[in-house]
């Protein structure tokens, strides 16, 4: 038996040999139907080469020639997907990627494409599970490796990350970004130890650095973070130590120096390093806290909040601790002499103010305000605001401001008696003198002496922009948007080239809810020929969004309210998804603790100011309509009455449209615009007053997402837990109800 299939498969060989190739090629066809013939296979080959140069249109007229021939082609079936997702045809693309692999279970370009469907549609758990098939097929396919590898990554999945991490590390272990990648999923994970071991191991792989360089000095200091993360300082100093030669940025060694050694007890090395640091940059305030902090020998992180961010060694926002009288008097010695060491910088006298007391603190304070008034310095008073939590110091500063408005008014004298006898100030010391204490009385919401030196200083000088700025703030201050709004524009009007004056006006009318004032006053700094508000949504203008869908809200318009909210919603997603782009560039640029502070900003992403507050407009914007759903107008009803449903159908459609294109401008003609820049076409806007979203079915519901994401990013914010308390008793689940009275008590 064995030697007649022998003789048959000799003969069936000897056939297909003497086999016309057109011929042999139909029965390879039917044979194996994923088998293209050559004409096919050299189309399938152009239609990748469209589809990696991006002419996706071309590609599509390829995969579809061959297609018509062979529709049960998995591959291109899979490649007919990838192009339909490049061109936004989601739901084609979907059709393809699955026929594919039915046509070819077993075909991996079909499980890929599918994966990256699911990717676009920003569902991460199924795009995994397609990936993970795809390579069941094609173990060493490095694409799909690679788009796992990121995936896992963004859904922070590090057990499967540090995996993919080691395979790529195994078929290429010559190449540096894979032992890098290799380590920084070990750190991001929290394995610290076997991290620092990974990053031995390559260092005893590689030849010795005998100069510095920016990547390897980038990966000594990696090290020593992680180090310092597990806790001791005394083997991190060690090596921060071995690593100093080789580091080229010697400014941020002494800083991660200074502040390990201050983590360590060793205060006199530490406040050394920061007098050599504040040598050389007498301007930064976090240098100036460091010191006082290790000259009055108070332990690293007391006062302080929790640091995030390992690269910052202090938190600038951050108040002192409490100090005690020796520590003030040691501090105050250490800043004279610091004073006549740099008497230019502005900040070694400044920073007294912080911790000074009673008439130390007056005549600190006196030296510090008089050279402002006499320069004309606006923001004198934004310096000192800072110090109006102590009751003491503002009334000290009272008394000081009125000492120098009274000797002025006196004589045109300030009471600081460095002058030259019989010297008299500028008038424009008296001014400045008038518009800080108006700002300080403000302060205190004694709004009527703040109009009364306001006044002063307008009649004074009233060509000052500023003072005309402030006139808006006290009118809102008092409630009066209108006339914030209108005194605003005033000063904006002074100076039609000023950029940040019309900025504030817009806003100021968002405020005195007069949006359609606001779109005409930004569109006077926006691109011309473009619609302002596209292209604010396209730099992601947050603030103007935010403003813009408050003032709908407080106006009653829910659906434009929540059509803002969700292009800031928007806005978020794509900074979500711009992180895929960093977590290779800067394994590859080498820049590894930027990297792991990106990655930390982005778990606390939704922690951002913009965010929580635009989470916060969702939530009351859905309880209002829970209050109040939104119904058609009466005068649509009155429009449409008498209509057949045929006729009323159409009449609202063409509204809509007319609609649309009032909002949005009309599409120009293809070709250059009138500075030769390329004319990008407006799509018209097929809910352009939110009516749809407005309109859902079930607001509670929506409004609930919103609450769970702010009760895990900022669990202890008040207002996040009164807004909860609202919803759940609405929804009935008083338990969840009962749970957010708690949380409001604790984080109160």
């Amino acid at each position: 038996a064995s030697s007649l299939a022998a003789g048959c498969g000799a003969r069936v060989a000897a056939y297909v040999r003497l086999m016309p190739p057109k011929q042999l090629q139909v029965q390879q066809q039917q044979q194996n139907p994923q088998v293209l013939p050559a004409k096919e296979a050299n189309l399938f080959k152009t239609a990748l080469k469209f589809y990696n140069g991006k002419k996706y249109k071309k590609g599509l007229r390829s995969v579809d020639q061959i297609l018509v021939k062979f529709p049960k082609h998995a591959e291109t079936l899979g490649i007919k997907a990838l192009v339909l997702n490049s061109l936004d045809r989601m739901e084609e693309a979907h059709v393809a990627a699955r026929e594919g692999i039915k046509s070819d279970v077993r075909s991996f370009v079909c499980w890929h494409a599918l994966g990256v469907l699911h990717r676009t549609e920003h569902n991460y758990p199924e795009a995994s599970k397609c990936f993970r098939t795809a390579l069941r097929f094609d173990e060493r396919n490095d694409r799909i490796l690679r788009d796992l590898n990121l995936l896992q990554v963004m859904m922070r999945d590090y057990t499967g990350y540090i995996d993919t991490r080691r395979k790529f590390l195994e078929q290429r272990p010559s190449l540096r970004a894979n032992w890098i990648g290799l380590i920084t999923a070990y750190h991001l994970a929290g394995n610290n130890q076997v991290a620092l071991k990974t990053i031995l191991t390559y260092e005893d792989s590689i030849q010795p650095v005998a100069e510095p360089e920016f990547e390897h000095g980038e990966l000594l200091l990696y090290k020593n973070l992680i180090i310092e993360q597990m806790g001791d300082m005394s083997a991190a100093i060690e090596d921060l130590n071995k690593c100093e030669r080789l580091v080229i940025d010697k400014t941020q060694h002494q800083e991660i120096m200074g502040r390990l050694t201050h983590q360590a007890g060793r205060f006199e090395y530490a406040e050394k390093i920061w007098r050599d640091l504040i040598f050389k940059n007498s301007e930064h305030y976090a240098y100036h806290q460091a010191l006082i902090l290790t000259r009055s020998r108070i332990p690293y992180g007391q006062g302080l909040p929790d640091l995030k961010l390992p690269a910052t060694p202090y938190d600038r926002k951050a108040s002192l601790p409490h100090l005690n009288d020796d520590q003030v008097a040691t501090l105050e010695s250490v800043y004279d002499d610091l004073a006549g060491a740099y008497p230019r910088s502005n900040l070694v006298k400044r920073v007294p103010l912080t911790f000074t007391k009673g008439e130390s603190f007056k005549r600190r304070l006196l030296a510090y305000i008089v050279p402002y008034l006499r320069k004309g310095i606006p923001s004198l008073f934004g310096d000192l605001k800072a110090l109006y939590t102590d009751k003491d110091k503002v009334a000290a500063i009272e008394e000081v401001a009125l000492a120098c408005e009274t000797s002025l008014r006196a004589n045109r004298s300030l009471p600081l008696k460095q002058d030259k006898e019989g010297e008299q100030e500028s008038p424009s010391s008296m001014l400045w003198a008038l518009f800080f204490l108006a700002q300080h009385y403000d302060r205190l919401e004694q709004h009527d002496k703040a109009f009364k030196y306001l006044e002063e200083a307008l009649n004074h000088t009233p060509t000052v922009i500023e003072l005309h700025m402030f006139k808006a703030r006290i009118y809102k201050h008092t409630g009066n948007l209108a006339l914030a709004a209108e005194a605003f524009d005033s000063a904006r009007k002074m100076d039609f080239a000023d950029r940040y004056l019309n900025t504030k006006t817009t806003l100021y009318l968002l405020r005195a809810d007069k949006p359609t004032e606001a779109d005409r006053m930004i569109g006077l700094f926006t691109k011309e020929g473009e619609n302002p508000v596209i292209y604010l949504a396209e730099m992601q203008a947050c603030r103007y969004e935010l403003e813009k869908a408050e003032s709908f809200y407080r106006t009653g318009q829910y659906g434009l309210a929540l059509k803002m909210l969700k292009a800031i919603d928007k806005h978020f997603v794509d900074i979500r998804d711009d992180e895929t782009d960093f977590h290779g560039y800067c394994l590859r640029r080498g820049a590894l603790r930027a990297y792991y502070r990106m990655v930390e900003f982005e778990d606390n992403l939704f922690s951002q100011p913009y965010y929580v507050r635009m989470a916060k407009g969702f939530v009351r914007t859905y309880l209002a309509l829970h209050t109040k759903p939104a119904a058609p107008k009466a005068a649509e009803i009155d429009e449409y009455a008498g209509m057949s449903e045929i006729e009323r159908k159409k009449a609202i459609s063409k509204k809509k449209r007319e609609d649309a294109r009032k909002l949005v401008p009309e599409p120009k003609a293809k070709g250059k615009g009138p500075k030769g820049k390329q004319v990008i076409e407006a799509k018209p806007d097929p809910d352009p007053f939110g009516e749809a979203l407005a309109t859902i079915p079930d607001t509670l519901k929506e409004a609930s997402k919103y609450i769970t994401t702010l009760k895990l990013s900022v669990p202890k914010d008040v207002e996040v837990h009164i807004l909860a308390c609202d919803l759940y008793a609405r929804r009935q689940r008083y338990l969840l109800v009962l749970n957010s009275l708690q949380a409001c008590l604790k984080s109160s």
